[in-house]
């Protein structure tokens, strides 16, 4: 049985966006249908739809860690701070092993490429996955530190 960081970087191989990646190798732990995890996960990708913002493994992390410690209740004031930390600590976990959270940054993209304003946009049409894609990409990686990291942090199988 592969464990969920090989799970979640061969969903990357077979296609799925690095948030949705991470979202499906847990899916398993939510009482939802996969089909609308991979929606609500698939606009993350990129770094935010390819703008190169918070790394999309990241985000997909922040999202099991909602999952699994957020409150539906807009008055549970203490839940969503325990969520809030929740979620700054694992930031800070990735962080660590990887100097970043930001796509960009993890890209080695200049500065300018992730800005949001239009001049420096990269197209919303996502790479071709070729040989070539998966060779400059850290992102496989990238995905097997965000599931190690919330596999320890919530002590996960």
């Amino acid at each position: 049985m592969r464990s969920r960081r090989e799970q979640a970087m061969q969903y990357f191989y077979d296609g799925y966006n690095c948030t949705q990646a991470i979202v499906l190798a847990h899916a398993d732990l939510f009482d939802m249908d996969t089909e609308s995890l991979l929606k609500m996960s698939q606009s993350f990708g990129g770094g935010m739809a390819r703008l190169r913002q918070v790394c999309g493994a990241v985000s997909g992390m922040f999202m099991v860690a909602g999952m699994l410690t957020g409150s539906a209740n807009p008055k549970d004031i203490e839940g969503k701070k325990y969520n809030y930390e929740t979620v700054q600590k694992l930031a800070g976990l990735f962080e660590e092993k990887n100097g970043s959270i930001i796509c960009a940054q993890l890209l080695g993209l200049k500065e300018k490429e992730s800005c949001v304003s239009q001049e420096y946009r990269t197209g919303a049409a996502p790479e071709p996955r070729t040989e070539e894609y998966y060779k400059k990409r850290p992102c496989p990686e990238l995905i097997g530190d965000a599931c190690d990291v919330l596999a320890e942090y919530f002590n996960l199988t």
